[in-house]
């Protein structure tokens, strides 16, 4: 992707009322408790949900009344773009895209920081936040090209950087123009001299421990939906919600709760969480690291540290989520 502008993603109701869609998700339904409320008696009182993806605002039915985009009626899920019309029996919603500037950091927001080769330390407090040999940017390379890395503060707290000279994020390319999620404890490489990413993001704590240091949850919860979950972080008195699809819901909530003795934070065995997770269908390792991969992306979406989150131990074999014994663990 190149480009500028920060996009956001919102649900209307006419031309006035609008809420933004965000990993969370919105919950429409009958029920008061719902974000959008559907004001027909034919609705589920959790019709359904619409959330940001990776990819974009994504779908999901979770009742038995009538979903539509445009004229489609949709089963179980769609992907959705800038325009489409979501209907109900009573209410139309619109899916709109705005493109604006990246947004602020706010003062109570942690901010992400950089450590050079030489062992430095640089806090990235604005965003944008430009890093190269220009005396215009914000942190200066020695070598490197004029605005060589834009970082910029994304959805949810997250770390952007947008290259304009070829580089590398953890030995994976990331080409002039193309955009990257690092997480805490990525390094990112441009003409032989690497700069890592030490902390921030939505629950870093500002201090420059390692990246395998314990996020130190105060509380982790999952409310179950009709389909998948919300999964809920709470550290230092602030939240961060992400909505989980299907399996990665199951994923978490038997790390979270565990077949007895163990308990919520113990590594959990592979053959038991593939158990709990597939069931009587065949599954191995292979489908349980790219069911890892993704709730961790899941997680980096919102700020969060996925591979801190939910480590696997050495040599593999078993999976834990890294809550401690004070952490309150609630599944609802």
């Amino acid at each position: 992707m190149s480009g500028g502008g920060f996009s956001s993603w919102w649900l209307r109701a006419g031309e006035g009322s609008a809420r933004k869609i965000t990993p969370a998700g919105l919950l429409l339904g009958r029920s008061a408790h719902c974000d959008v409320v559907l004001p027909s008696e034919r609705a589920s009182r959790r019709q359904a949900l619409v959330y940001l993806a990776s990819e974009g605002p994504r779908l999901e039915v979770l009742g038995q009344g009538e979903t539509r985009v445009g004229e489609r009626v949709v089963e179980r899920s769609a992907d959705l773009a800038d325009g489409d019309v979501i209907g109900f029996e009573s209410l139309s919603l619109t899916v709109s895209r705005e493109e604006s500037a990246a947004p602020r950091v706010r003062a109570r927001q942690p901010v992400w920081v950089l450590k050079d080769p030489d062992g430095g330390l640089f806090g990235m407090a604005s965003s944008p936040f430009l890093v190269g040999g220009s005396v215009e940017d914000d942190l200066r390379v020695a070598g490197w090209p004029d605005a060589a890395l834009c970082f910029r503060l994304a959805e949810g707290g997250a770390l952007e950087v947008e290259a304009q000279a070829d580089a590398t994020v953890d030995g994976t390319p990331l080409p002039a123009g193309q955009r990257a999620r690092p997480r805490r404890g990525a390094r990112i490489t441009l003409d032989g001299r690497t700069l890592e990413v030490v902390t921030g993001g939505a629950f870093a704590s500002g201090s420059t421990a390692a990246s395998g240091d314990a996020p130190g949850l105060e509380k982790v919860s999952l409310e179950f939906l009709p389909r998948g979950g919300r999964l809920t972080l709470v550290q230092g008195g602030e939240a961060q919600t992400v909505y989980l699809s299907d399996r990665r819901c199951d994923l978490v909530a038997v790390l979270l709760s565990p077949p007895e003795p163990q308990k919520a934070g113990d590594p959990i065995e592979d053959d038991v969480v593939i158990a709990r997770v597939w069931g009587k269908q065949h599954a191995d390792r292979t489908n349980l690291n790219v069911l890892l991969h993704r709730v961790r992306k899941d997680l980096s979406r919102v700020g969060l540290d996925g591979h801190a989150l939910l480590e696997r131990t050495e040599g593999g074999g078993a999976t834990r989520f890294a809550v401690h014994d004070r952490t309150e663990v609630e599944l609802e």
